[in-house]
């Protein structure tokens, strides 16, 4: 059989240096940055509360701000790496309850802060591991495992207490109302750990197995990867990432009561939807998630500066959650290209 020579290289060089550009425009790669969208529409909200709210901009009122959505962050992280894996955390308001509950009564009692720091974190990540089991060993759905563990974990924190709220300790008080360049130590806290967490995910080989794991979890089983270790991991995280808001919130607060994180169960979920992830797996962005909490306290502290009452909070929440669903239909990229 005679062989059809091959191309040249030079020819081949030729061909590829005059072939068409086939990658996408920066603006095109920009809207499926999951962190862009989210972070241009709280830019327009700034623009759009200086302009009809400017109370809101005020430094007591701005504080009112970066408090929330800094906790939103910090427990939305390990949220986001659940979602991920396909799976929702509804015991993160547990979480946050029992970590400040442990961390007050110990101290209480005359034991050393370090000493409920470490009994906090031990029961974060013994509450993580028996949600991820329930979900991956016997198959419970994340919705009714997590929601059975959060009324477990409030209940345990009910029975300790007597429904009495119990005074935080001085040191963590000291930490949690501090600040530094005129934002609060929460803010800065919350700033550091999104950027941690947001840098292994993104760069770290885990990062990009486990985002592949939620992505494809029977491909990844296929090549020898445990998917079970990976959701566990997820929900312990977002055990450990719920315990330290808590445990902020309170200290900022002044005390821990035993329906500390019920307010902020549904905010947590919502800015994580509303930062794009999805509920079926794989995508999610912990930055776009931050970013988001920053959006959604924004929205409720214009709602609260025109006199709505705080009763509304969540109804709030629920049309901004909303409008974020609809927006997430709208082909945003192909408008741009036109």
């Amino acid at each position: 059989m005679k062989m059809i020579p091959g191309p040249s290289r030079e020819k081949v060089t030729s061909m590829a240096e005059t072939a068409p550009l086939t990658s996408p425009s920066w603006t095109s790669r920009a809207l499926q940055a999951q962190a862009v969208p989210i972070g241009v529409a709280t830019v327009v909200l700034i623009l759009v509360a200086s302009i009809f709210v400017p109370q809101v901009l005020t430094p007591a009122s701005l504080v009112a701000v970066i408090i929330p959505a800094a906790i939103m962050a910090i427990a939305a992280i390990g949220q986001t790496l659940v979602v991920q894996q396909k799976g929702i955390d509804l015991s993160v308001g547990g979480s946050m309850t029992l970590s400040a509950g442990i961390v007050a009564t110990s101290t209480a009692n005359g034991q050393s802060i370090w000493l409920g720091l470490v009994l906090a974190t031990i029961a974060a990540v013994v509450a993580g591991v028996a949600n991820g089991l329930l979900v991956t060993r016997l198959h419970i759905t994340p919705i009714l495992a997590t929601l059975a563990s959060n009324s477990l974990l409030i209940g345990a924190v009910w029975t300790v207490s007597n429904g009495n709220a119990q005074t935080t300790p001085d040191a963590l008080r000291a930490v949690a109302t501090g600040s530094a360049a005129g934002l609060p130590f929460i803010g800065w806290i919350a700033i550091v750990l999104v950027a941690g967490s947001s840098f292994v995910m993104a760069k770290s080989v885990y990062g990009r197995r486990f985002t592949a794991v939620g992505a494809a979890p029977e491909a990844a089983r296929a090549s020898g990867t445990s998917v079970e270790v990976h959701v566990v991991s997820a929900y312990v995280a977002s055990s450990i990432s719920g315990a330290l808001a808590g445990l902020l919130l309170a200290a900022y607060a002044g005390q821990a009561t035993y329906d500390l994180g019920n307010s902020y169960m549904l905010s947590i979920v919502a800015v994580v939807v509303i930062g794009g992830a999805v509920l079926s797996g794989g995508r999610g962005s912990i930055t776009a998630t931050a970013i988001a909490g920053v959006l959604l306290a924004l929205v409720v502290q214009m709602v609260l500066t025109l006199g709505a009452p705080p009763s509304t909070q969540l109804l709030v929440q629920s049309i901004v959650l909303g409008l974020a669903a609809v927006a997430r239909l709208v082909p945003w990229t192909r408008f741009v290209r036109r």
